[in-house]
């Protein structure tokens, strides 16, 4: 594990509820000592009071917080064009980076295109 912490999210019941499409920044530090490592980024979210819980789906009106990843343009929350910014920025010696995590789940260079489910 290269992070972890936690963070508040409002338990949202529908569309307009704090914390629905409600975006957030995490922000850490990775250790020198993840320089070149290869392998898969992995987010994990859950309820710190209920570790053991499953979602029956990865989405938003599941009951449990999920990252999501387009939606229709006219729900609260939701950006112009209807795809959400998942990114993540990278500094190192090397300069900036920039990634976007993808419903495809992997790491890629673009934004996901807009495909609400």
């Amino acid at each position: 594990m290269l992070l972890s912490g936690s963070v508040e999210v409002p338990a949202a019941g529908a569309f307009g509820d704090p914390g629905f499409h409600e975006p957030l920044t995490l922000t850490g530090t990775i250790p020198e000592s993840a320089a070149g490592l290869t392998g898969e980024l992995v987010v994990r979210l859950f309820d710190v009071g209920k570790p053991d819980r499953a979602c029956d789906r990865d989405h938003p009106l599941s009951g449990c917080t999920t990252v999501d990843w387009s939606d229709f343009e006219d729900r609260p929350g939701v950006p112009s064009g209807g795809v959400f910014d998942n990114r993540l920025s990278v500094l190192s010696t090397a300069g900036p980076t920039e990634y976007f995590l993808s419903e495809r789940r992997g790491l890629a260079t673009t934004l996901d295109e807009y495909s609400p489910t």
